[in-house]
């Protein structure tokens, strides 16, 4: 079964506001979706959560030379094929002209075409067995559960807005939803924070993300003024460039969970927060960096060292993950309609989410189909 063609088609769909984190705003939903098809006429489908779009569907685009040929089933060998091409790596008298060469600026979007080639494999193993990727990954069930992901800084709305809007999930069933903090000073978020656990009630989780907000000094004053509000997590809560070893600094000072890892674009740094950054959950995402061959490696690790795993993003790949996860925790969904059109509107097969739960399908691979009028239409 040999790969015969790579494509990617980058789609950016206008959203109805402006959402803001603490890193900064946009007003679009971007993605990628790729194809990979076999000499078998089976064709994969992947998807990519990360910009900028043309650059990344550029390289996807790119490597499909580099990768034409080679069995569809040997994910690993694929995998380290583009994966070398992050590093120098050059053979005494031969030359590939059919390899494109990639400055280091270049290593993060290549991490990403990575990740949407690999899906797409994994795609294809599930289909040409006929299995869901629940069951391939050796799970045995199918419903997984899902927290409610929101409470952004909407441009135009008050800071406020959040507290109807994790009110209006638990009203829906979530019993765990997820709201953005360090957007706003400390005290505008107890505010938004304190509102959201009165309005939620006290049994329902409740997790905070800052988004890299805060130095580690700021980030010890903001989770003191927080754990009153009993905050089962706090995720990525420190400025890129002390995302490590200033996490197990801040584990010391707080009762409170520390999440993190959606951010990063190699197992070793998820590695590292594990053991340097004491994170009790690991937000991996597949579709941003690596695929699910570099997902199954953290898992792996983080369950060796007692840490479970939460993937972030894009539960129609990572629901499969946890569900064949001894230690998955959950998967994150955004309920919201015009905040992911993607879910709502690109898939028109998906897994069921409902009140809390994902439940899973039988279609083989991950189980998800495209409008690909849609697709023409967002596509950039």
């Amino acid at each position: 079964m040999k790969i015969i063609r790579v494509k990617a088609h980058a789609l950016s769909m206008k959203l109805d506001k402006v959402y803001w984190t603490s890193r900064g705003a946009w007003g679009t939903y971007n993605t990628i979706v790729v194809e990979v098809e076999t000499d078998d006429g089976l064709i994969g489908i992947g998807t990519i959560n990360k910009t900028p779009l043309k650059d990344i569907a550029d390289i996807v685009d790119a490597l499909g030379p580099v990768i034409k040929g080679m069995d569809a089933l040997a994910h690993e060998a694929v995998w380290w094929k583009i994966f070398n091409l992050t590093v120098p790596h050059l053979e005494a008298g031969q030359s590939d002209a059919t390899r494109p060469i990639y400055d280091q600026n270049k290593r993060v979007n290549l991490m990403a075409a990575l990740a949407g080639i690999d899906l797409a494999l994994w795609d294809i193993k599930g289909k040409a067995m006929k299995l869901p990727m629940w069951r391939l990954l050796g799970g045995d069930k199918r419903e997984v559960p899902a927290y409610a992901s929101g409470g952004y800084y909407e441009e135009g709305y008050s800071p406020l807005a959040v507290i109807d809007e994790m009110a209006g999930y638990a009203a829906q069933g979530y019993t765990a939803v997820k709201m953005k903090c360090g957007g706003a000073s400390i005290e505008g978020d107890i505010a938004r924070i304190s509102g959201v656990r009165k309005a939620i009630g006290d049994k329902a989780q409740l997790m905070i993300d800052a988004n890299g907000a805060y130095t580690l000094a700021d980030a010890e004053r903001a989770i003191k003024a927080f754990e009153p509000y009993d905050i089962f997590w706090f995720e990525e809560p420190l400025q890129w460039h002390d995302a490590t070893r200033g996490l197990g600094r801040l584990a010391a000072c707080t009762h409170v969970p520390l999440a993190s890892g959606e951010s990063e674009m190699h197992s070793n740094v998820v590695r590292d927060q594990i053991d340097l950054g004491s994170i009790r959950y690991v937000q991996w995402d597949c579709t941003r960096a690596g695929g699910l061959t570099e997902g199954l490696r953290i898992a792996a690790y983080a369950m060796a060292h007692g840490v479970q795993i939460a993937y972030h993003h894009d539960p129609q790949i990572h629901g499969h993950l946890m569900a064949a996860q001894p230690h998955g925790f959950c998967v994150e969904s955004f309920p919201s309609i015009p905040r992911d059109p993607f879910w709502h509107q690109v898939l028109t097969v998906k897994p069921k989410l409902e009140a809390g739960k994902l439940t899973l399908g039988d279609e083989p691979g991950f189980g998800f189909e495209i409008d690909w009028k849609l697709v023409k239409k967002w596509q950039i």
